[in-house]
């Protein structure tokens, strides 16, 4: 064993912080309270504890009672609440194990709000860091799973990574501290419970440094995995655009594909398993294809974008446009109305002088079917057509704001207007400026923020 002031663990990085610490009364727990109490002075710690009682076997109160003994020993607030886990499954239709864990992080999160903690302490040790690594590897993760649990994860601190079970054990025989036995733990009727009493004491037979190099394993993927993280972080910052009723990423400079799959995986609005990302990823090198990614989406590669579109776009009711003011069409747009002299603006695609005139009536919307434009120096068509003669992509086009009158399209935003709302010198006319809630083309703004 090492040396027992060799199991302090290095706090760090939570110095001067609150802590929640998850007590069941176990080995594991009972010394990491004991621990934290040692470093509290150190390190400037401020300490909690909380338990919750699960009902589950017919000595849980005995444990409830335990730890608020050992609270009282380390000068340490405790919190406990009693749960019915059992009913609780039943009600829920779920495995107790599932019910149990839902309800204790329930109740360690409204613990951590009552004491105002910065930071839940969860005893994971080496050996725990072991079986999830064989666990996610059983699954088929990828780096994000394989690397494991971090000491500091969102608001979990796990201080006791880098020490193993039986070093836990002796560091409490060592300082004369007892703790309670769950039998749960030794029943292999689940898969960590199963790897913890099988597999990993069959791999140490040949491995005997086996736990050990599964840490190691999980530091160095998580290292590596940290950098892919940013790496994605930053493409996706440069290329991920839209909303929730339509978003894309750019592919216009493809990135590796380490890179790619996680930027694919994060964009991609609905969930997708492995054969899903497979399909993704070779639909982001096809000049153009079409695939379902769940029963809400598809995602279509078109120019240089992958979109994910909705299968039913919610729809977005007309509004009618001010002529002297704002107009607010959520979900799509905002144009401003300013009365100004009849002088086209070419330089700006978002801002068109337009006229009054014609403009009695209009509404602020998105494409209907039947629609049609006479654009500026051409013939009348369909607005469909028109839109493949500016080579919009087709997913894009549902979510392009249009000022119309009827079925007459006259101002396109972002991409042209009509002839009949066109001015003339003497005209009666209206600036109109357009801001869109997604940047579609063209430079568009975006200004909700």
């Amino acid at each position: 064993m090492r040396r027992e002031t060799m199991l302090t663990p290095d706090c760090s990085a939570v110095r001067g912080r609150r802590l929640l610490v998850a007590l069941s009364g176990g080995a594991d727990s009972v010394a990491l309270l004991s621990m934290l109490s040692r470093a509290r002075e150190v390190y400037g710690l401020t300490l909690f504890a909380a338990h919750l009682d699960h009902g589950i076997r017919p000595e849980s109160a005995e444990d409830a009672a335990f730890c608020r003994a050992l609270c009282e020993k380390f000068d340490v607030p405790f919190l406990c609440r009693r749960a019915d886990v059992p009913a609780e499954a039943i009600k829920r239709r779920m495995g107790l194990e599932t019910v149990a864990r839902e309800l204790r992080y329930e109740w360690l999160r409204q613990c951590k709000a009552e004491t105002r903690s910065d930071y839940i302490a969860l005893a994971h040790h080496m050996d725990d860091q072991a079986e999830t690594v064989l666990m996610h590897l059983s699954r088929g993760t990828g780096p994000e799973g394989i690397g494991g649990m971090q000491a500091l994860s969102g608001d979990l601190y796990r201080p006791l990574l880098p020490f193993r079970k039986a070093e836990l054990v002796e560091y409490l025989k060592a300082n004369g501290l007892s703790w309670r036995e769950d039998f749960t733990n030794s029943i292999d009727d689940n898969p960590r419970n199963a790897i913890r009493a099988h597999v990993i004491p069959d791999l140490e037979k040949s491995y005997p440094q086996f736990v050990r190099a599964a840490a190691r394993y999980a530091s160095a993927a998580q290292i590596e995995s940290d950098c892919l993280a940013d790496l994605t972080r930053a493409y996706l910052e440069k290329n991920r655009f839209g909303s929730d009723r339509l978003s894309w990423l750019e592919l216009t400079d493809l990135p590796h594909r380490a890179v790619l799959r996680r930027a694919i995986r994060a964009a991609c609005p609905e969930a997708v398993d492995w054969d899903g990302l497979n399909a993704l990823e070779a639909l982001c090198h096809a000049p153009r294809g079409k695939i379902d990614i769940g029963k809400n989406r598809y995602a279509e590669r078109a120019g240089d974008r992958l979109y994910f579109v909705p299968k039913q776009p919610a729809a977005i009711p007309p509004v009618p446009l001010s002529l002297d003011g704002e107009t607010l069409c959520p979900s799509l747009c905002r144009i401003a109305a300013t009365p100004c002299a009849p002088v086209p603006i070419r330089d700006d695609p978002w801002r068109q002088v337009l006229n009054a005139a014609a403009l009695h009536g209009a509404v602020v919307r998105t494409r209907r079917e039947g629609d049609r434009i006479r654009p500026l120096g051409g013939g009348d068509k369909l607005l469909s057509d028109y839109f493949i003669d500016k080579k919009i992509d087709r997913p894009l086009r549902d979510a392009v704001p249009l000022v119309a009158v009827g079925g007459r399209v006259h101002w396109v935003c972002g991409l042209g207007i009509s002839q009949e709302a066109s001015v003339k010198p003497g005209d009666s006319a209206v600036r109109l400026e357009c801001e869109c809630d997604t940047i579609l083309y063209n430079g568009g703004k975006h200004h909700a923020e």
